[in-house]
């Protein structure tokens, strides 16, 4: 893209900060690290694509800590400078695992470890005066602070947009809370279940109907693992770079207004296209319209079979041996097959049964047909695949112990991803971050309400 293209599909953005329902903005350049435009154009910095940006984390124990904590990481994965802010008692995480060989240890939770790599660790006591002081002092040198609150969290930490120091007009605020800082639930307390059931996705699993007549036979579901949390964080650093993006033109930074309700509510249009049509969605998978298109039986676990076009019909019941069952009119189509599934579908068990998952998936492939195993966890991690690709990356703990983490899946190709730091212990970079990024003498560690390591 030319610098012309560039500078004029920037030209009307806009970010800036609202005060009491006002939107103050402003074109004047302020301190910004470094300008996304020139890094466009000349090539990215070898330390990271975010390189020389300060990132400052908060997240509390119960609402928006796995959005604040990712999106907050993934900054960090791209080469910020992050710095997580953790009360005297420490994260949540740090209390829950899972842990290597099950004995808990504070500093080996799988789960802190993966949310926090890349980042620097401080401790304060911000209820504390002193502690408090320097919470506002390092927002006060910050390009980007990533708030996981409630909203009543924010106001009483004197972290509203009105609040916030105004000496730093290109701080850029992501504030991600169970339902947004408007509306008439903003002020209700929520974490990850809470907003899978509030943004409809409990009640939008296959196999659970819009209409519930019998609540015992029919309860909503929850996500295995934090699925609103990762998808706000995903959104809230999205939302970041944008955000930097706009900054690098105008010299203002914003305030991005993240509602984990509505980060759900974002990844279900079919649902939402069903409940704005007035129609309840259909027990059956047959809700994605076409089949098959589903998890099927195999000898080995299941394996997803989607077959949703005519040429991977016919390719499939070419491996399948070409049954007689294949050619009757009731299955002529995909929409006829989603019709009639309870017929088709002890068919094609018939078959799959006799196979395993891998074995399915690679006669398919061949002949072109969308189709893998339904993998535990375990296989995925073992896979030959992803094992190529570099994706896990090996970790070990204080005591020796040996683990793998997820990597970071985009692969930049100027600045590829490193893993700069483990997770930071409780407080452990306190002494460093406030004398590197504050100037803070023993005398000033001494205040912030807790022992400065």
């Amino acid at each position: 893209m030319s610098r012309r293209r560039m500078r004029a599909a920037w030209s009307n953005a806009t970010c800036g900060w609202r005060t009491n329902g006002v939107k103050k903005s402003s074109t004047r350049p302020t301190r910004c690290c470094g300008s996304l435009y020139g890094l466009a154009v000349n090539g990215m910095l070898r330390e990271g694509a975010l390189a020389g940006l300060k990132v400052l984390e908060l997240t509390d124990r119960v609402s928006g800590q796995v959005a604040g904590s990712f999106c907050a990481r993934l900054l960090g994965d791209a080469g910020a400078d992050v710095v997580k802010v953790e009360f005297p008692q420490g994260d949540h995480y740090r209390k829950s695992g899972p842990y290597p060989n099950g004995v808990p240890d504070p500093d080996c939770s799988g789960m802190f470890l993966y949310l926090n790599s890349n980042k620097r660790g401080v401790a304060l006591d911000i209820e504390s005066p002193g502690g408090r002081t320097a919470f506002q002092d390092l927002v006060a040198t910050s390009d980007f602070l990533v708030l996981g609150q409630n909203s009543s969290q924010v106001e009483r930490f004197g972290l509203s947009r009105e609040r916030l120091p105004e000496s730093n007009q290109g701080l850029i605020v992501v504030t991600i809370t169970p339902f947004g800082l408007t509306g008439l639930n903003s002020a209700y307390l929520g974490d990850d279940l809470i907003a899978i059931s509030s943004g409809g996705m409990a009640y939008a699993t296959p196999g659970i109907p819009d209409r519930v007549e019998d609540p015992g036979r029919e309860p909503p579901l929850r996500s295995n693992t934090h699925m609103a949390g990762y998808l706000a964080g995903v959104q809230g650093a999205m939302a970041s770079v944008a955000a930097l993006l706009s900054r690098s033109m105008t010299g203002t930074g914003c305030e991005i207004d993240l509602s984990m309700q509505e980060a759900v509510a974002a990844v279900m249009p079919f649902e939402l296209a069903h409940a704005s049509y007035h129609e309840a969605k259909p027990r059956r998978p047959e809700i994605f319209g076409v089949m098959p298109n589903t998890y099927l039986p195999c000898q080995d676990g299941y394996v997803v079979v989607m077959a949703v076009m005519d040429a991977h019909w016919r390719n499939l019941m070419v491996i399948a041996d070409n049954p007689d069952w294949a050619e009757l009119e009731v299955f002529s189509s995909g929409v006829e097959r989603a019709r009639n599934w309870d017929a088709l579908e002890p068919l094609l068990l018939e078959w799959t049964m006799a196979h395993t998952g891998a074995e399915i998936a690679q006669l398919a492939q061949e002949r072109g047909i969308p189709c893998f195993p339904a993998y535990t966890v375990g296989q995925m991690v073992d896979s030959a695949h992803v094992i190529e690709r570099g994706f896990m990356v090996d970790m070990e703990g204080p005591g020796g112990q040996k683990f793998k983490l997820p990597g970071y899946p985009a692969r930049l190709e100027r600045t590829p991803w490193k893993f700069f730091r483990p997770a930071p212990k409780l407080g452990e970079h306190t002494s460093e971050v406030l004398g590197e990024w504050l100037g803070y003498s023993d005398a000033q560690l001494s205040t912030v309400g807790v022992e400065a390591r």
